[in-house]
């Protein structure tokens, strides 16, 4: 830009100067066979844009109308035209350049529409005997008419092609672009041209419905076939299509008969199972604007959306189309008013987001499984594959009954036997589902998916959304053609990315399945000792779920799980209303009141811990205090509660104080809250109301357990964290940010074992010595560490204490307090003398020993089988991309087979006709050849790597979780 600037005024010199006649006119007209002195015509189109006198401008025009020709005059180049320069000009359709009719249809006037504006002028038609119709006339040269018979307006195929692509790609309307059109003759108002919008929209989808024929082969087929069974009427070309012929295949995904092997392994099969994902998007509504009457179909059921009178006849089954029930189903759908379609629902393969044939339609009314039913059954008319997997953010409702459904479906659409469908919920919408959805319709715990995520449709909606608005005021066929139109040139792009995407997703991959397989690998190993009963019994469970999905799943926790808080928190809730409904008196009852201070515990520790920090701005000390007094004013209103369940504490604090004495505020995180757990047994009875001691002993136990969860999840959470700073962090602001994740990680961390040990002590106090120890031990700082991190040895605690000595390099928090490391991450394969802390069993023996028996937590058990799963994910993932190359490579093989067999499928035609059929489909089949060797050679060394005997030999393994330290060959590939 700088250089810009610099430069801007001779560009702006040079850019007027063109608007005079430059240099050299004075020497006459440019052409070099010419001698005339007056020179005063040029053109915008040619090259250079030579000044020519008036008999060499038209010379050179005579075969180019649409050029914009200028004359110089009243000192300004204004425009004019070539039929304007020569009234005798006559532009001769049907024969060869040069040559005129002896038996001309003409003249006729016709607006011409090109990429450089409109243009008037008249034309002559060839009038002969055998002359080609003026429809052929007019397409020969490259002039698309508006009608059939005795047109006026034309379009060049050369502005369809520039707008079809513009509307694909940048989504300019038709008025838009026609405006452009208007803008660039008009001349700033300076010139009047003729209003040919409505001729344009037409011309324009005209062309886009015969270039979809094109592409799609209709007129290679020379194959005839009757209107219906037994008829003897013959229909060929476009009126013979098939459903969906005129779609464009995921070549990625299985196509039997095309790239599907004939034979192959039971154990192989998950790798030909169809991947499909639908959905409904209610942003493309349809306006009632027009009628099918008025406004038809070009090719009802030809690519991507379905044939309209084959799926109301299904939809009138469901749906009355009485005009009675019509008008009362508007009256009543207040955002329906005006629509014949409330949105569209499609079906697209998951993996690769490629729209599929016929799995288009409208909503009339909302989300309705008669609408989803036909829209999923039309996208697999005709399969012969064994095994389907679609998703559904709604599966878990939509697949009830949905077999008694399919038997009620229409002749044409019934399933062959022996096809298995299984339903699952994209990964991003089943959080919110209820719990019991999460297992059986998760796609991370779903064999043979990969990392198939099932959102792949909700991706597609991103596209058509932006013609979202163009759409809903069409009529109804010209809605549906665009809407193939544009599905088609999504799956056109994706076609021609496979050779990056696919390639994307390998990279990936790769190291993907080395790491899970390895983290897997090294958690087995480090559970396995003394635990090889459980590993096997882990094992089975999954297999059993796997097959019945109505088990417990493995990879959730037992309903039969220990009390929680948030559980005695609704069950402290559900009695003070009972109280309530009694008109008991509005004093909390002793659970309410004993988590009332637990909870301003927990603002003491908060207080405490920001207390801690050495320095602090004026806003940080000011927030500090705000805390205190919050916490003091609660304190208090504490305090006014307790003399109801505490009656006798009063007199018993006065009579511990010395006279005169009274207790400190300025502190209140200091403030002791004197709950029953402070005091002996035998003070109890006399201090607290009764049940007081066993409702604290309650909650101590549940706030425990609780914090025991937490900090195996914040552990878990440190693991994470770790991993992902040594593979990515790099550089001193990443290193800054991520040190700021493990401080807070930190203290969450301390935050979870002072809550644990709050909840033990007191329960110590409360219940005394017994066998809950076991469970719920004494907890020190040692014990605080990952399932992937051991405690330090004497000798490594000295080398790092020296070690920050030497370079004075102490490492603090944020609350300026040096980190001790207690702990190392262990990411070593076979490091063998580690044990688990005890906080991850569920008891046991004394947490030193190596051989511990106590049984593994469910925190273990479930990690374990996620890490399993997540490896197996990976592993699939790697082969299923290795098997969509393969079969993408198939395909294009035989794509281009196919069409250098339609080259010559057509005979009986003329000479220039089979010319022009042999040539398209020779070069459809040159590209698909290109693809093929192209994208091979691009993916070669991914694919050799991925199927390295290594690599091969681990993913290959049946063993669940790997035995003797087999993995080996991962360590000789890092």
């Amino acid at each position: 830009m700088l250089g810009f600037i610099r430069e801007r005024n001779k560009i702006l010199d040079a850019f007027l100067r063109r608007e005079g006649r430059g240099t050299g006119w004075e020497d006459g007209c440019m052409d070099e066979s010419c001698l005339n002195t007056d020179a005063k015509y040029r053109c915008q189109e040619c090259f250079a844009r030579r000044l020519l006198c008036h008999a060499c401008i038209v010379k050179r025009h005579q075969d180019e109308p649409l050029h914009i020709i200028e004359e110089w005059r009243d000192n300004y180049f204004q425009p004019c035209s070539v039929a304007s320069l020569n009234e005798s000009l006559r532009l001769q359709l049907g024969h060869p350049p040069a040559q005129y009719c002896n038996f001309p249809n003409g003249p006729h006037p016709m607006v011409v529409l090109d990429n450089n504006g409109i243009h008037q002028l008249e034309i002559d038609f060839c009038g002969c005997v055998g002359a080609p119709s003026i429809c052929d006339q007019l397409i020969d040269i490259g002039w698309y008419p508006a009608t059939k018979t005795a047109p006026e307006t034309c379009a060049t195929l050369s502005l369809l092609k520039r707008f079809h692509t513009l509307n694909l790609q940048a989504r300019v309307s038709a008025y838009d672009f026609y405006n452009s059109l208007e803008v660039v003759s008009e001349r700033g108002g300076m010139q009047v041209v003729p209003d040919r919008r409505e001729q344009f929209t037409l011309i324009a989808r005209e062309y886009r419905h015969v270039q979809q024929c094109k592409r799609a082969g209709r007129g290679h087929d020379g194959a005839k076939v009757p209107v219906a069974v037994g008829s003897t009427e013959l229909l060929h070309g476009i009126e013979a299509t098939a459903p969906g012929e005129c779609g464009i295949d995921c070549r990625a995904c299985p196509v039997p008969g095309v790239n599907v092997p004939d034979e192959y392994a039971p154990e192989d099969a998950w790798l030909y199972q169809l991947l499909l994902s639908q959905d409904a998007n209610f942003k493309l509504k349809g306006r009632d604007t027009s009628s099918r009457d008025k406004d038809p179909a070009l090719g009802p059921g030809f690519a991507y959306v379905v044939a309209n009178d084959q799926y109301l006849a299904h939809l009138s089954k469901y749906i009355s189309h009485c005009v009675a029930f019509a008008a009362l189903w508007r009256a009543n759908n207040k955002r329906a008013k005006g629509l014949r379609a409330t949105g569209i629902a499609s079906v697209s393969c998951s993996r690769h987001e490629v729209f599929r044939k016929n799995g288009t339609g409208d909503l009339q009314k909302g989300e309705r499984y008669s609408n989803i039913d036909y829209l999923f059954f039309m996208s697999i008319f005709g399969i012969a594959l064994s095994s389907i997997l679609v998703s559904y953010d709604i599966a878990c409702q939509w697949s009830i009954n949905f077999w008694k459904r399919a038997k009620k479906m229409p002749s044409y659409l019934q399933l062959p036997p022996g096809l298995r469908i299984q339903f699952k919920v994209p990964k991003f919408h089943l959080p919110p589902h209820v719990k019991k959805c999460h297992g059986p319709y998760s796609f991370n715990y779903t064999k043979g998916v990969g990392r198939t995520d099932g959102e792949g449709v909700e991706r597609n909606w991103s596209w058509l959304n932006m013609i979202a608005r163009s759409v809903s005021v069409m009529g109804p066929g010209s809605r549906e053609d665009t809407i193939d139109d544009f599905c088609g040139y999504a799956n056109w792009r994706k076609t021609v990315g496979f050779g990056n995407s696919l390639l994307r997703k390998l990279v990936l991959a790769i190291p993907k399945a080395i790491l899970h397989g390895q983290a897997f690998q090294a958690f087995t190993e480090g559970v396995r000792e003394g635990h090889e009963d459980e590993l096997e019994a882990w094992e089975e469970e999954i297999q059993a779920w796997e097959a019945d999905s109505e088990k417990k799943c493995p990879y959730e926790y037992p309903e039969e799980q220990d009390i929680t808080m948030d559980s005695l928190r609704l069950l402290i809730a559900q009695e003070e209303h009972a109280r309530a409904e009694k008109g008991a008196s509005k004093t909390n009852t002793p659970g309410a009141f004993i988590m009332a201070a637990m909870e301003l515990e927990e603002h003491q520790e908060t207080i405490r811990l920001e207390a801690r920090r050495r320095e602090r701005t004026s806003i940080q000390a000011a927030d500090l205090q705000r805390k205190r007094t919050q916490t003091l004013s609660l304190i208090q209103r504490f305090r006014d509660e307790q003399v109801h369940f505490m009656p006798g504490l009063k007199s018993h604090l006065e009579a511990l104080r010395p006279s005169g004495d009274t207790e400190s505020t300025s502190r209140p995180e200091d403030m002791k809250l004197h709950l029953p757990s402070a005091w002996p047994a035998t003070l109890r009875q006399t201090l607290c109301i009764t049940g007081l001691p066993e409702e604290e002993e309650r909650l101590r136990a549940a706030q425990a357990w609780d914090a025991l969860r937490e900090l195996r999840r914040q552990l878990r959470t440190r693991m994470l964290a770790h991993q992902f700073k040594r593979a990515h962090t790099s550089g001193q602001a990443a290193y800054t940010k991520s040190q700021q994740l493990h401080n807070s990680i930190e203290q969450r961390i301390r935050a979870a074992a002072t809550s644990y040990k709050t909840a033990r002590a007191a329960l110590l106090s409360l219940r005394g010595p017994g066998e809950w120890e076991t469970d719920l031990r004494v907890l020190t700082n040692q014990d605080i560490r990952g399932m992937n991190e051991r405690t330090l040895n004497e000798q490594e605690k000295e080398e790092d204490r020296r070690a920050r000595n030497i370079v004075g390099a102490d490492e603090l928090d944020e609350f300026g307090e040096v980190i001790e490391r207690t702990v190392r991450f262990n990411l070593e394969m076979g490091e063998g003398n580690r044990f688990l802390s005890w906080i991850w069993y569920a008891g046991g023996a004394g947490a030193g020993s190596t051989t511990d028996e106590g049984k593994l937590h469910d925190d273990i058990r479930i990690e374990w089988a996620k890490a399993r799963a997540r490896a197996q994910r990976w592993r699939e993932e790697l082969l299923l991309v290795d098997e969509e190359m393969r079969r993408v490579l198939v395909y294009c093989g035989w794509k281009a087979a196919w069409w250098e067999a339609r080259a010559g499928a057509r005979t009986n035609v003329p000479h220039d006709l089979a010319e022009g059929l042999r040539a398209y489909a020779t070069e459809q089949a040159v590209r698909e050849r290109h693809w093929q060797s192209g994208w091979q050679a691009k993916w070669a060394a991914g694919v050799d790597f991925a199927r390295h005997p290594a690599i091969r030999v681990e993913l290959d393994d049946e063993v669940p979780y790997g035995e003797n330290g087999e993995g080996d060959d991962f360590n000789d590939l890092n």
